[in-house]
């Protein structure tokens, strides 16, 4: 069941990033999804593996679900919100934008948790939400340098 949800959840999100209008441009947005997917799987290997903070389902397709979750959909989300933060110039709205991209994606590893995908030990909703958090800025912050960086090397 999660399984199904999960990728129809992927499915639209992909066919929605694919056929909006950009302004980033592709190497912008895979250096965002690439940046979130490594700064993901090396937390989830540290919670995982070293602290057994969160436990994956023994069954095929929850493993199957987790993967497709944290390989497409979260950085999914991240790029399309950093995408739309570029179009809007109010402040407040960027907040707005980013606040909404890393609550989306804790609700959806809650959903995870109680579709019985993962199991927290001495994990909670909080954590993940920092954690959100953290990649979030991480990778706007090393976007912008990215950017910064390409400016200048188009300048010279």
């Amino acid at each position: 069941m999660s399984l199904t949800i999960y990728s129809t959840i992927s499915l639209l999100a992909v066919i929605y990033c694919t056929v909006r209008p950009k302004i980033l441009n592709t190497i912008e947005l895979m250096m965002i999804f690439l940046l979130v997917m490594y700064l993901d799987s090396n937390m989830m290997d540290i919670l995982m593996l070293n602290y057994k903070r969160i436990v994956l389902g023994t069954t095929n397709s929850a493993r199957f679900t987790f993967y497709l979750t944290f390989i497409v959909l979260y950085p999914l989300i991240i790029a399309c919100s950093m995408d739309h933060i570029r179009k809007v110039q109010i402040k407040f709205i960027k907040v707005l934008i980013i606040l909404a991209a890393v609550f989306s994606i804790v609700g959806l590893e809650q959903g995870l948790k109680l579709s019985k995908v993962l199991t927290y030990n001495h994990w909670h909703w909080s954590y993940d939400l920092i954690q959100w958090l953290c990649i979030y800025l991480i990778t706007y912050y090393l976007h912008s340098l990215f950017r910064k960086l390409v400016l200048k090397e188009l300048k010279h």
